[in-house]
């Protein structure tokens, strides 16, 4: 009996020690279970890693050969560029011109009338307009003029003359082109050649036959709608439409120290030239001769520009066509 006794209270201690270290065991069991869920996690971790990484190498090989294009793009642009703008542009030959005005009444800043001797250069045969403006921008993400909507130019006006840019906008502009913008003297001599006329195409004054001016139309017209405005080297819109900045530094008193050649302007100042009146000028302010002075970082619905380029430094450009 006795023995019977001690067998059934050994199984008692032996199954109760088992299901002791079965309970020990279970915190264990999940914690292992734990540990092999976190590794097959790791290694799923460590495989998306290496599949990103790989991505990232080519899309890394992929972003220099972008950029290897785009630097020969830039490249042939700043090569190809400045012949392409001046085959839109006309060339006049070095030589004298009466700059300024000799009437008693011509105001004070255009006084005295002067010879001014001028090198050879190249003058865009139209202002610039919104087309021409929005490549610029599309390029460069420049700022776009503050009447473009969702930064584009109105409808139907990709041939009127940009407006609302300051002279900053078209230095950097003109500098994206290789090109430059004019100087007083030489926008002077594009628009009313060497006879010391009033207006690009003589000395008469018009009403809305030869320019865009005297608020006839109100607003901008496209750059070559008035063929009998051109000046005596066959460039268009120099009278009316948009005022057009110049590279000069205003002064009103500029003209009685200017050099006799290739004036350059003041040294310095608080506005910049601007030259040919604009729509809503009356024909004293349209005349070649007008000049106005304003602050550089101003812009103005009534202001545009156009290029020019050293002749030394230019191609020869095509023959114009018949384009009015």
């Amino acid at each position: 009996m006795d023995s019977w006794v001690w067998w059934i209270l050994t199984c008692g201690f032996s199954l109760y020690f088992v299901i002791l270290l079965l309970e020990f065991n279970r915190p264990a069991q999940k914690l292992m279970e734990q540990i092999d869920s976190q590794e097959i996690r790791r290694q799923e971790m460590e495989r998306r890693l290496e599949r990103a990484q790989e991505e990232a190498t080519e899309l890394r090989s992929q972003l220099d050969e972008v950029e290897l294009r785009m630097e020969d793009l830039e490249e042939r642009r700043q090569e190809i560029l400045p012949e392409a703008m001046s085959r839109r542009m006309t060339r006049i030959d070095s030589g004298p011109f009466l700059m300024g005005g000799r009437d008693e009444d011509s105001p004070r800043g255009e006084r005295p009338a002067h010879t001014v001797h001028l090198s050879s250069f190249y003058v865009g045969r139209y202002p610039v307009t919104n087309q021409d403006y929005s490549e610029f921008v599309r390029c460069t993400n420049h700022r776009v003029p503050i009447h473009w909507a969702r930064g584009t130019f109105p409808t139907g006006m990709g041939q009127h003359p940009v407006v609302n840019v300051s002279w900053q906008d078209a230095r950097d502009f003109a500098e994206w082109t290789g090109a430059r913008l004019l100087t007083e003297a030489e926008w002077e001599k594009a628009a009313r050649g060497t006879d010391e006329r009033h207006y690009p195409w003589g000395n008469r004054f018009v009403d809305g036959e030869r320019c865009n001016g005297n608020n006839s139309v109100g607003t901008t017209t496209i750059v070559n709608e008035f063929p009998d405005g051109r000046s005596p080297y066959g460039i268009w819109d120099m009278c009316g439409n948009v005022y057009e900045w110049c590279v000069d530094y205003y002064d009103e008193d500029y003209y009685k120290i200017s050099p006799g050649s290739n004036p350059k302007g003041p040294d310095g100042g608080q506005e910049r030239v601007v030259r040919g009146g604009s729509f809503g000028e009356t024909r004293a302010a349209l005349r070649v001769t007008h000049r106005e002075g304003v602050n550089e970082v101003t812009s103005r619905e009534t202001t545009g520009f156009r290029l020019a380029m050293d002749a030394e430094s230019s191609p020869p450009p095509r023959p114009e066509s018949n384009e009015g």
